[in-house]
């Protein structure tokens, strides 16, 4: 664990890590940083799979409700779905399915638009959030790419403005269609200026867990289907991660084969203008790796 993190510290951007074993009573084999928040890129996600689970188990959804895609939430890349003509129809299973292997941002904004920002922000609440109104309001992918590349009004809202006036700014936005040529995504890493979504490694820990407690099979499916590690060693392994400039993220709830189950979740951020590189991506998951050998071995 000392050497995994010098090489944390070597990693060419802040990396706030935790390692630690599932259980109120064991201690975190490594935590750097993870009270802190940090910004999550896509693993946002997580949170709106809980709200998904919540809304099937109290009979308001069901995995087999139908989902339209049309102008009013399309988003853009990383994903599939925005590529499709609208009318095109998945089930509430297959965009949740899509947002999480796929991180699929059309999926996403179509379960969140399905459920409401009121329900993600009360399943940021249930997750045990340490700070909730960091997440509050919540923007969907969508918003975020129209307040961070689109009108500068838009950005200077968000970043200087009350939770009341991001509010505001998000029900001026909430249905407004993007193009893919309407925002382009470049320039300096705008999380510094909160334009993200932001937890602490201990937040995503314990939305990790709170999913595992919904004991839904459809759940577990779901977030295993892209271990993002090689998952042969383990019984199960469920995976989220993210990106966003100078952001990349990964989290992992892992089932080793004697019973014992752990949480690993790596946090990088940088404001450097070149961001993370493809060979650091790289860098960052062997490192994942490690961590999740060495937790479980």
């Amino acid at each position: 664990m000392d050497e995994l993190s010098e090489r944390f510290d070597d990693f060419p951007a802040t990396v706030h890590a935790l390692i630690t074993p599932v259980g109120a009573a064991d201690e975190p084999l490594l935590a750097r940083e993870a009270d802190e928040p940090a910004p999550l890129g896509s693993m946002f996600k997580l949170y709106v799979l809980l709200a998904v689970s919540q809304a099937v188990e109290s009979g308001e959804l069901s995995w087999d409700t139908t989902l339209t895609v049309a102008a009013h939430n399309r988003s853009l890349p990383s994903g599939e779905l925005q590529d499709e003509p609208d009318g095109t129809e998945v089930t509430v299973r297959e965009a949740a399915t899509k947002m999480i292997q796929l991180s699929d941002n059309t999926a996403t904004d179509m379960l969140m638009q399905e459920l409401g920002r009121e329900a993600i922000e009360d399943a940021v609440l249930d997750a045990g959030h340490h700070d909730p109104e960091l997440l509050s309001p919540f923007p969907s992918t969508r918003e975020f790419f129209q307040i961070g590349w689109g009108d500068p009004e838009y950005f200077d809202t968000w970043a200087d403005g009350s939770q009341d006036e991001q509010r505001a700014l998000l029900e001026q936005l909430e249905r407004k269609p993007i193009g893919e040529h309407d925002v382009t995504v470049s320039g300096d890493p705008i999380w510094p200026d909160g334009v993200e979504w932001f937890a602490s490694a201990e937040d995503i820990a314990a939305v990790h867990v709170a999913l595992q407690e919904q004991e839904d099979p459809m759940v577990r499916e779901i977030l295993s289907g892209n271990p993002g590690i090689p998952p042969e060693a383990f019984d199960y392994v469920g995976f989220k991660g993210g990106s966003s400039p100078g952001v990349l993220t990964g989290s992992w709830y892992v089932e080793a084969a004697n019973g014992d189950s752990y949480v690993v979740v790596l946090q990088s951020a940088t404001e450097d203008p070149a961001g993370i590189s493809a060979s650091s991506q790289t860098v960052f998951f062997d490192l994942a790796e490690s961590a999740v050998d060495l937790a479980t071995s």
